[in-house]
């Protein structure tokens, strides 16, 4: 971005997320509810966002880790576990990384594979039993820098805690 850019950021609106987000949210607490292990995964900034996430799910006593070395063998060390949700978060639906990742365990019938990423259309989201979506333009600079707001993703990561709060008390 240019010095003196005008490019400011949009104040975050719920008019962003379908219509159905709180339904869809619902599903989803009722999964980590359910679910054993619950793992994040995202490199970037959705990789930060993942170590915030899975905190926040701690906190309200899920057993839950953010997962961002995408390097780890995961999916040996998840053979011999049941009942894992995995949410895998992107800006882009397409980080090699992490299809790699989806890849390995698709094959997994212990595994199921959430997403949350503004590109319903995506190969993540293609790898995906579930999708959270919502809308939000790109910005990046220099072909890697991303700069686009995380807040959509912070915001359905904290009601997602919220409800599983919620539901398990």
């Amino acid at each position: 971005m240019e010095k003196g850019s005008s490019n400011t950021a949009i104040p975050f609106s719920l008019d962003i997320f379908s219509n159905d987000i709180e339904q869809r949210l619902d599903n989803l607490a009722h999964r980590v509810i359910e679910s054993d292990n619950i793992i994040f995964t995202g490199v970037g900034s959705s990789g930060l966002i993942c170590d915030y996430a899975a905190r926040r799910l701690a906190g309200v006593g899920i057993n839950t880790f953010s997962f961002s070395d995408v390097t780890y063998p995961i999916a040996s060390k998840l053979q011999n576990t049941t009942n894992t949700l995995v949410i895998a978060l992107s800006i882009s639906g397409e980080t090699n990384e992490i299809i790699e990742v989806l890849t390995s365990l698709r094959s997994n019938k212990d595994v199921y594979i959430s997403c949350i990423t503004p590109k319903l259309n995506s190969s993540i989201a293609e790898l995906s039993d579930f999708v959270l979506t919502y809308r939000i333009n790109e910005h990046r600079i220099n072909t890697h820098y991303d700069l686009t707001s995380q807040l959509p993703t912070v915001y359905l990561t904290e009601r997602l805690t919220d409800l599983v709060y919620q539901l398990s008390n």
